[in-house]
């Protein structure tokens, strides 16, 4: 038996062949790692997400390309600073899609919300209170609520749990948060994250002790109406430096765009977060927002991953939404990036 020995050059050559011939990631896709989320939402207290039509939106989720959901449960303010919620029941209503989505190889994110209409606060930037009995009113509530929803997350797989979004007032007491975190981290072993507003997530101090930077992604990005695609870019391009010098000093922490959406709108890229529909070309500015945002990943490394805002289960009951994103146009935007 003769062995024969290639020289260093027939070898050099012989690498760069066999690399050539195995399958590689092609110039431009999605790192493996990117969380391609969607929002699942619900038009009443989430019992939507115990129906068979909400098996069904996994499935053509993942069909497009879709590898993580996010749902979020409701707890409710109130104005002395009290947070009413359910404690004894089974939450069927949150621990059937978490399951369902596991089975389905789908990550899952619970972001769980604080409801504020019926009270005098007009979104979750508001809440705010003026005597120090009302605040720990709000967080001892919050703690227990909180933590109560980080065990649902350990017990049912959630890889990703948001500790709370949008609390513009709330989110400056530093040391309040910090006892949250550390009370979820008891019995969560999952990534955590916060939803600063894209106005003042710079403004959380506590980033340090969270696994993602987390933001609603409702950037202005041009005031040109009927904006270009090159434009909005342009808009992102100025977008994503900031957001890489934000998480250089912030040890590199990769951003997590906890929601984005763009509204069927003709302010949609100069006003992403308004809930006003229509007006000159809003179907296609919508289009062009969200194509640009697809893309995002490829060109800005910074982001770990968004999710989506938002879909529902196709029940008989539903009525029609702003920021709804299944749409035949829409869904084939998301399975041209994502699948």
């Amino acid at each position: 038996m003769h062995l024969r020995l290639f020289t260093p050059n027939k070898l050099r050559g012989a690498l760069a062949l066999v690399t050539l011939l195995l399958p590689g990631p092609l110039h431009g896709s999605l790192p493996p790692s990117f969380v391609k989320g969607v929002t699942v939402s619900c038009q009443t207290s989430g019992w939507e997400w115990a129906t068979p039509e909400m098996a069904r939106t996994l499935d053509e989720l993942k069909s497009l390309g879709v590898n993580s959901i996010a749902i979020h449960p409701y707890a409710q303010i109130q104005n002395d600073g009290h947070v009413r919620f359910r404690s004894d029941d089974g939450f069927r209503h949150i621990t059937l899609p978490l399951d369902w989505a596991r089975e389905r190889g789908l990550s899952v994110m619970l972001i769980p919300h604080i409801a504020y209409w019926g009270t005098k606060f007009l979104w979750r930037g508001e809440i705010n209170f003026q005597t120090e009995a009302e605040w720990d009113r709000f967080f001892d509530d919050y703690q227990t609520w909180i933590v109560q929803m980080a065990r649902l997350a350990e017990a049912h797989g959630a890889g990703t749990f948001c500790i709370g979004l949008e609390f513009t007032y709330a989110q400056k007491f530093d040391q309040r948060w910090r006892k949250i975190i550390a009370a979820i981290r008891e019995v969560y072993h999952g990534k955590l994250t916060y939803g600063g507003n894209w106005d003042s997530f710079q403004e959380v101090t506590f980033w340090d002790a969270l696994d993602y930077i987390g933001v609603l992604a409702y950037f202005p990005l041009t005031k040109t109406p009927n904006p270009s695609e090159t434009e909005i870019a342009a808009g992102w391009r100025q977008k994503c430096a900031e957001l890489a010098a934000f998480s250089k000093t912030h040890g590199d922490k990769k951003f997590l765009f906890v929601e984005i959406g763009y509204n069927e709108s003709a302010r949609a890229a100069a006003e992403p977060w308004a809930f006003k529909m229509g007006g000159p070309n809003a179907d296609e500015i919508q289009r062009r927002c969200i194509e640009v945002a697809l893309d995002l990943p490829r060109k800005c490394p910074a982001i770990a991953g968004m999710y989506w805002w938002k879909w529902f289960p196709d029940l008989p009951s539903h009525e029609e939404e702003n920021y709804r994103i299944q749409t035949p146009a829409i869904k084939a935007l998301i399975a041209k990036h994502w699948k």
